[in-house]
């Protein structure tokens, strides 16, 4: 190997690898997130993975860690967001969840969940995370019992389906509804 492949290959990052097997996941699926169409799409060798990753196994496990932390903890251990109020943290979150996109890949990681009980089981502590963050935000707001957990999970919910659902609606009218929602939540 010339020594420019070798530093070609290094100049990926892991996390670049990841982002781009997220990527495939969500276009063709888990089944498509192999070692050869990664390098081919990031163009470079089949080589460069093995800076990052053992096998494609454990490049499919940082996957799971990686959706998990940069489209679920990300959001949920930011110390800005924890210092505001429950519901200025509650609108903050639904604006931060739409303008990043930390939903993009939920749909492609449930289709996965289905196929291995190993992803299963990752999606679903995210998504106890997801709920678990929501129950916070709505007992502060005053809220128990059932009228809680109801409001913890229809948020949930909406937010993870909406762009799915409604990626057709225009930005203004989504902003609209989602002050509306805001409302709604908090009231």
């Amino acid at each position: 190997m010339k020594s420019t492949e070798v530093k070609k290959n290094k100049g990926i990052s892991k996390n670049q690898w990841l982002a781009k097997a997220l990527e495939l996941l969500e276009l063709e699926g888990f089944e498509a997130v192999k070692i050869e169409k990664l390098a081919k799409l990031l163009g470079i060798s089949r080589s460069g993975f093995y800076w990052h990753f053992k096998n494609r196994q454990d490049l499919l496990q940082h996957l799971l860690d990686f959706w998990s932390q940069e489209y679920t903890s990300i959001l949920i251990d930011d110390l800005e967001i924890k210092k505001l109020t429950a519901d200025e943290r509650l609108l903050t979150v639904m604006k931060m969840i739409r303008n990043k996109k930390l939903t993009k890949y939920d749909l492609a990681m449930n289709a996965w969940a289905k196929a291995d009980p190993r992803v299963h089981e990752a999606v679903n502590k995210v998504i106890k995370m997801r709920l678990d963050f929501s129950r916070e935000i709505f007992a502060e707001l005053g809220f128990d019992g059932d009228e809680l957990e109801m409001r913890a999970r229809l948020f949930t919910c909406y937010q993870t389906w909406e762009d799915v659902t409604f990626s057709d609606n225009d930005e203004k009218q989504n902003l609209k509804l989602q002050r509306l929602r805001h409302r709604m939540f908090i009231k």
